[in-house]
């Protein structure tokens, strides 16, 4: 039996999660609802940890872009930051899709950009990944199209990572039963 799968992408401040902080959270179903959740500061970011955690509850697989290396050690320190226990997010089943290009694959690149370019996947050429924290200081200075950048950057890894997911499918089956 599958069970529910939600697709994760984070936006934060920095690569290190003693350095940065979390300040936005993308979920979306594999049928396709996203949903954007976001710190416009600093001192929400707990709120924000306690709210993604809370959406979370209600899958059972996680599905990531670089999520073992990246987004779950990420979310885990700002977790433990807060006092908050990170074993409801360690307990769920997790498919990290770049780990399964990378073993199961053979692609000159696995970056995500060049994985959808293989699969004939259309991304927005949007900000990327790095312009994020710059993007949040202007942000938290107030400017909302800053903001909504970083909410669109991360909706449309989501849209790339559930493209992906979708054409990988055959190759996870197992770890969804």
């Amino acid at each position: 039996m599958v069970g529910k799968i939600v697709i994760l992408d984070i936006e934060t401040t920095s690569l290190e999660g003693d350095a940065g902080v979390l300040v936005g959270a993308g979920l979306m179903s594999d049928a396709g609802r996203g949903e954007y959740l976001e710190a416009r500061r600093t001192s929400e970011e707990k709120s924000l940890l306690l709210k993604l955690s809370k959406r979370l509850e209600s899958y059972d697989v996680l599905v990531t872009w670089n999520g073992r290396s990246f987004d779950i050690p990420f979310l885990t320190t700002r977790l433990m930051k807060h006092g908050l226990d990170p074993r409801s997010l360690l307990r769920k089943s997790h498919i990290d899709l770049a780990d399964v290009v990378k073993s199961r694959l053979r692609l000159t690149f696995t970056y995500l950009d060049h994985v959808c370019d293989f699969f004939q996947i259309d991304r927005k050429k949007g900000p990327m990944g790095l312009d994020v924290p710059h993007l949040y200081v202007l942000a938290v200075e107030g400017d909302k199209k800053a903001l909504a950048s970083i909410r669109e950057h991360c909706l449309d890894d989501l849209r790339a990572t559930r493209q992906v997911f979708l054409k990988l499918k055959p190759l996870v089956e197992q770890q969804l039963e």
